[in-house]
Order: structure tokens, then C-alpha cells, then sequence
């Protein structure tokens, strides 16, 4: 993980994810709520096994390829061998919709891989939802996908370290240096116990600052 005491936990998570399933993304993929521009994070689309990488999102200001809505997408069935959508399912509204479309473009035997948060700020006007695992796995199967994983990001402590980390963040330059310094030491305990404090105390593994899905259309369905 970074040593910055100010960098988003879910960020560090997100980005160590990404970078282990990029073997996953192969053939033409089609990256739902990206752009050329104002990407977040460490993760960069891998080029190994890729032919193309397509970008889509609703702002035109991100430079997509496509400018389109989640929930109709301007492709033919069977489109893509790879459907990427990085945090961006908490923002609409007809969730199930948009997955039916995630399923449909995708050819027989391609992954979607997904993430959204769960503990985490409310950071616009239409972030609508937080999505447990529960209805995550419930969404893809409705929409005919097969689950492989779902992997929670983080449990109670790093959720906690992440919150922590956001408010070092708002404060001033000089003040975040110096509170950087001075917590590090502690944010780096709590993370490094995370995951045996989860083990330990099952209840505690049910916070999480989000997940990652990789699902797969199964050939013959939809």
C-alpha cells in the first residue's frame, strides 16, 4: 500500500485489485464511466491480450469514445469479450437495468468486472445506492451472469482508516504533512490488523469500503 496517510483506502484497494484482474481483461473491452481524461487512481487499462479498449460515459468532457447512458448502451448484442464499470453503478438509478445491459453486451464466455463502494461519503447529488454483496450477486445473477467473485475491500478497521484518511485530506497543505506524519504509524497498525481482526471478530468483517464483482456470461444464456 502507499505510505501517504491522506490517500483514500479505497483507492489503495481498488487499485491492488485492478492490477491482480487485468489478466481477466482481455479482447475488445468496453469500460463503462471512464474517460481519456480525469481518471482516478493508480490503474491504467493493460495492454497485454487487449485488441481495443473503448471508453464510455455519460460526460462528454471525460473524452469517451462513446457519450451514452449506462442503462442503453449503443451496441449490438454479444459486442465484447470484457465489460469494465469502476465505481459507477451507485450512481444510477435503474440499476438492474444498466446490469441486464452489462450482460447483454458481452459475449458468450466474457467477464464484467465491477466495483462499487459501501462505507463511504455521499460525494454527489445522484449517488443513489450502496450495494452489499447480497445484492450485488442478485443483480448479476437476474441478469444472467454467473458470479466467479466478490471481494470485499477492506474490512471494519481499514473502513475506519478510511474515513480517517478523508478528513486529513480536507485539511490544509501544512496541516496535512504534519497530521500525515504524526498518524501514519497508527493507520499503518490498523491496517496491518485488519484482516486478522475480521477472523477473529466475524462482525467486523462486514464492514468493508466496497467490492470488486468479476461475473461471467455463461455460454447459451440471455
Amino acid at each position: 500500500m502507499l505510505s501517504s496517510s491522506h490517500y483514500s483506502v479505497r483507492r489503495e484497494t481498488l487499485d491492488r485489485d485492478l492490477a491482480a484482474a487485468a489478466a481477466e481483461m482481455t479482447g475488445e473491452v468496453l469500460e463503462i464511466g471512464g474517460g481519456r481524461t480525469g481518471r482516478r487512481g493508480l490503474f491504467q487499462p493493460p495492454t497485454r491480450n487487449v485488441s481495443r479498449w473503448m471508453f464510455l460515459d455519460y460526460e462528454r468532457g471525460r473524452r469517451p469514445h462513446v457519450q451514452a447512458d449506462a442503462c442503453a448502451l449503443p451496441f449490438a448484442d454479444e459486442r465484447f469479450d470484457t465489460v469494465v464499470c469502476l465505481e459507477v453503478l451507485e450512481y444510477v438509478w435503474q440499476a438492474d437495468r444498466a446490469m441486464l445491459e452489462f450482460a447483454r453486451v458481452l459475449r458468450q464466455g466474457g467477464t464484467l468486472i465491477l466495483s462499487t463502494p459501501f462505507v463511504h461519503r455521499v460525494d454527489a447529488d445522484n449517488d443513489y445506492w450502496r450495494f452489499g454483496e447480497p445484492a450485488l450477486r442478485r443483480l448479476a445473477v437476474d441478469a444472467g451472469l454467473t458470479v466467479s467473485r466478490i471481494d470485499a475491500q477492506g474490512h471494519a478497521l481499514a473502513s475506519a482508516v478510511n474515513i480517517l484518511r478523508f478528513v486529513v485530506s480536507e485539511r490544509s497543505r501544512r496541516s496535512r504533512q504534519l497530521l500525515s506524519f504524526l498518524l501514519a504509524p497508527l493507520f499503518n497498525l490498523l491496517l496491518a490488523l485488519d484482516a486478522s481482526s475480521a477472523r477473529r471478530w466475524p462482525a467486523l468483517g462486514r464492514f468493508t469500503t466496497g467490492y470488486l464483482m468479476v461475473a461471467t456470461r455463461a455460454k447459451g444464456r440471455l
